[in-house]
């Protein structure tokens, strides 16, 4: 586990968020109203007057920066895909494949969501039931950028050898619902320290448990 985590401080500090600047202006904050409205109750919840009146604007305003609401979902699909793939970026230049570098990346992944559950149901809800329409394409063409960086590795990495002979499909399906679900359902205000410890270590557990090579066990 001192492994894992003196690699993650290291992904960690390679991994910058895609909102990270520039998270003072009005589109990112409507964007961060939206992202709250539909974490809690879907697109269905994303309204032109809910998001106003959270984030003070009239709708001639809110015009100012998108259209309508389908613009902002998209939008919204646009951020919260491109910062996972943001996260799992690394796993491409991965070589040769080593499991413990995976792990790592994903505990730092997780501590990110962690902080932020709001965007983990976002991106659950996107990837589970993607918008209908020029959204919906949108956000299936953007999942398939960082669901190929993943998919990828894993064959990789079973491939040389770093991993257990998986279903590759199935093994991707699972890293991205431990990744997302445990951060989806925490609520960050309530959560401590030992907390956290015990995420990272289930998450830990059941990565080297589910991918580490028969006969052997990743070491902490």
């Amino acid at each position: 586990m001192q492994q894992v985590m003196q690699i993650t401080r290291q992904a960690l500090g390679r991994t910058p968020s895609l909102n990270d600047e520039g998270g003072a202006g009005p589109r990112e904050r409507i964007l961060d109203v939206a992202l709250e409205l539909l974490a809690a109750s879907g697109v269905a919840g994303v309204t032109l007057r809910a998001v106003g009146e959270r984030v003070g604007l009239h709708n001639s305003s809110l015009f100012h920066h998108f259209r309508g609401k389908q613009e902002i979902v998209a939008a919204l699909l646009a951020r919260v895909n491109d910062d996972l793939r943001l996260r799992l970026e690394p796993l491409a230049r991965d070589e040769p494949p080593s499991l413990e570098r995976f792990v790592a990346l994903l505990v730092a992944a997780s501590d990110h969501y962690a902080a932020r559950p709001a965007e983990a149901r976002c991106a659950l809800r996107f990837l589970l039931d993607p918008p209908d329409g020029a959204a919906g394409d949108a956000a299936a063409a953007r999942a398939g950028r960082f669901t190929t960086v993943l998919w990828g590795w894993l064959a990789r990495a079973q491939a040389a050898g770093a991993i257990r002979p998986v279903n590759v499909s199935h093994a991707a399906r699972n890293v991205l619902g431990i990744l997302l679900l445990e951060p989806a359902w925490s609520a960050s205000g309530t959560r401590g320290a030992r907390d956290d410890e015990r995420r990272r270590a289930e998450l830990v557990a059941f990565l080297r448990g589910a991918l580490a090579p028969d006969g052997r066990r990743a070491q902490p």
